[in-house]
């Protein structure tokens, strides 16, 4: 039993006097003291500031230019690398992003499967990336925290198969493109088989099922177009670049 959990019993009159002295000190205001705080202060912002960078090249990246297929030039890790399951291929582009803590990057079964990120592409905090075949991301696209991409369903739709633990069959994984300049919101869900055009917004909480056409803001579950954006000055649909 936990110290924590005794004194919540308050069973003997010890617990008591243990559990109203642990209340009556989690009520009080520590005082700040200026010589101590302040040196705890600077030591933190040192530990998250200049010295995760300094870890971020010299240990985070190495580590994960050793795992990976290929990665680019001016890779940036924030304070881990993405854990990598399976038998998964992994390109990087130049000036990759990956904010490294809880991103999973992995592939459903020990066949080969790939995923490639282009230049200038961010992939946010908590994102788990499931290839089914393949997953090409494009350049300058931005993917916030908590999405799942998912090219592979797991199990197979059949009952009796998922109880006799029977492999998925080629119904149960596919393709997934999101083009350069797409921006998948917070905890949206992408599934197999479905293209992210160009340009595209994938609105926070939003699960794609099919195709989305470029410059479309979607939402809902599933997904929906909502509208078709302006198309910026320059943007040329037939190339990578606007302009």
């Amino acid at each position: 039993m936990s110290l924590m959990n005794w004194m919540r019993r308050r069973d003997t009159r010890l617990q008591k006097m243990a559990y109203a002295a642990s209340a009556r000190l989690m009520q009080r205001n520590f005082p700040i003291i200026p010589g101590v705080h302040g040196l705890l202060a600077a030591e933190r912002e040192f530990r998250k500031g200049p010295l995760r960078h300094l870890m971020s090249k010299i240990y985070y990246e190495p580590l994960l230019r050793r795992r990976v297929h290929s990665a680019g030039r001016s890779l940036v890790l924030y304070e881990d690398i993405p854990k990598i399951f399976g038998n998964l291929v992994v390109d990087l582009g130049n000036h990759v992003t990956l904010s490294g803590q809880q991103v999973w990057f992995a592939c459903g079964d020990m066949s080969p499967k790939s995923l490639r990120i282009d230049d200038n592409s961010y992939v946010g905090f908590g994102t788990q990336i499931f290839s089914g075949t393949e997953i090409l991301i494009g350049h300058h696209v931005l993917i916030a925290n908590e999405v799942l991409i998912n090219g592979f369903d797991g199990h197979p739709l059949d009952p009796i198969a998922r109880a006799e633990r029977r492999p998925v069959t080629p119904e149960n994984y596919g393709p997934i493109e999101i083009c350069e300049y797409a921006w998948i919101g917070s905890r949206a869900i992408i599934l197999k088989n479905v293209r992210i055009g160009k340009g595209a917004v994938v609105a926070t909480g939003a699960v794609v099922t099919k195709d989305v056409p470029d410059l479309a803001l979607v939402a809902g579950n599933p997904a929906k177009v909502i509208r078709i954006l302006e198309t910026p000055p320059g943007w040329t649909q037939d190339s990578n670049v606007p302009g």
